[in-house]
């Protein structure tokens, strides 16, 4: 059971419909990125039926942390992210792997350890966090351990609490160029059958009473023609938008992509993911930034 995360964003879905694949193969690996987490109260989140009284005040506790998807094989896995054998480490950046957010305290100081990361390869559309139907070249998962914890008035992450990220990649830079060349030409031919149409129902008014039976029959079997190709062309524009990457996309300098936002869960017990009653709940969202290569 993946409580409260139903509607919410399918990243965090049960891995049904995609297949994972050898990560390393892809770019994202030796690429440095930071990650901005924004914990706190989610539409569908079941963290207060948990945890009574976790978020009610709605405030938000922001955390950043550096990391670098690595090359290396992970000595863990994780059911959510993806099989052991494809998953790799995630490395943890930032001196001492630490930083810092402001409290009603003041300042607080908060740890980051090491995680793993994994891409796999969606075979159907999934929703993301505006609830779009999208279909990203790669659905990547990773998890950080939050070892110091941290809390702001009632959001907290209790110490060496595991949190898992969810969200689009898009790590073939030469497909995803190929794929927004052949968006602009649907489009050209999409406004070139618009241009046709209109120009034809303005000779058919135009001439309504002289064209002859065989002229308007001509016009309009091109008109039926030009709908079918305009529906066609309409389809194959909406796969190409669900399957590119949205225009905020963070980049790295190698091309490789991350969609603007995703999801953050936590584990809601102890139960082993192979055993019913297992069940993850929404912790907030996060967004990432390109680190330029030194």
């Amino acid at each position: 059971l993946l409580a409260g995360l139903v509607s919410f964003f399918v990243w965090n879905g049960i891995q049904v419909g995609s297949l994972a694949i050898p990560s390393p193969t892809s770019s994202l690996a030796r690429t440095r990125w930071k990650l901005l987490l924004d914990v706190g109260i989610q539409p569908g989140t079941w963290m207060p039926k948990r945890f009574p009284g976790w978020g009610e005040s709605g405030v938000r506790l922001p955390l950043q942390v550096t990391v670098e998807f690595t090359s290396q094989s992970s000595p863990a896995g994780e059911t959510l992210v993806g099989p052991k054998a494809d998953t790799f480490v995630l490395k943890v950046c930032d001196k001492d792997s630490t930083t810092t957010f402001m409290s009603e305290f003041g300042e607080q100081t908060v740890t980051f350890a090491d995680g793993g990361w994994c891409i796999q390869r969606p075979t159907a559309d999934i929703l993301n966090a505006e609830g779009s139907a999208v279909k990203p070249e790669g659905l990547l998962r990773f998890w950080l351990d939050c070892s110091s914890g941290a809390k702001k008035r009632d959001v907290e992450i209790v110490p060496r609490k595991r949190i898992f990220f969810t969200t689009g990649v898009w790590d073939d830079p030469q497909g995803v160029e190929s794929m927004e060349r052949e968006y602009q030409l649907v489009l050209e031919q999409l406004q070139t059958i618009m241009n046709e149409t209109r120009q034809i129902r303005n000779d058919a008014a135009n001439n309504e009473k002289t064209d002859g039976l065989l002229n308007k029959l001509s016009e309009f079997r091109t008109l039926v023609g030009n709908s079918k190709d305009f529906d066609r062309l309409v389809s194959q524009k909406e796969a190409l938008e669900r399957a590119s990457p949205p225009p905020s996309v963070s980049q790295a300098t190698n091309g490789v992509k991350i969609a603007p936002t995703g999801s953050l869960v936590v584990k809601g017990n102890s139960i082993p993911d192979w055993l019913p009653g297992s069940e993850y709940l929404i912790l907030g969202t996060f967004s990432t930034k390109a680190i330029e290569d030194d």
